[in-house]
């Protein structure tokens, strides 16, 4: 009997185990919010889309706007002479990459990243 008991006792952590798992392995969600005067701010491994877009924006303070958001990835805004550019990517270089190719479409020139965060998922 005293084996059995274990046994339901070592079946009941293991499974235990694989719940704390799942639930510590969900999205994790990420920003980047620009704003007037090269004001910027970022967020990154956030259970929610909301909080991570929140979270930017309380970074980038005054009147900023949400660029790009993402979830277990990376994502990059880029801007030049009057243009911004934004893209997620799970690499990060993609991500720049993208950034700044997205702000010469917009017609910029000169196009940099000015911020960029990834998850680290």
């Amino acid at each position: 009997m005293k084996k059995y008991l274990g046994f339901i006792a070592a079946t009941f952590l293991l499974v235990e185990g694989f719940g704390v798992g799942a639930a510590m392995a969900g999205d994790k969600y990420g920003a980047v919010a620009t704003g007037a005067n090269g004001a910027y701010g970022y967020s990154y491994n956030y259970d929610t889309r909301e909080d991570a877009e929140n979270a930017a924006l309380y970074e980038c303070g005054g009147t900023c706007s949400v660029q790009v958001w993402f979830a277990n990835a990376c994502g990059a805004v880029a801007k030049g002479d009057g243009a911004t550019g934004w893209a997620w990517n799970v690499s990060k270089t993609a991500a720049q990459n993208n950034a700044v190719a997205s702000c010469y479409d917009y017609g910029g020139s000169n196009c940099q990243v000015v911020a960029w965060a990834c998850t680290d998922r």
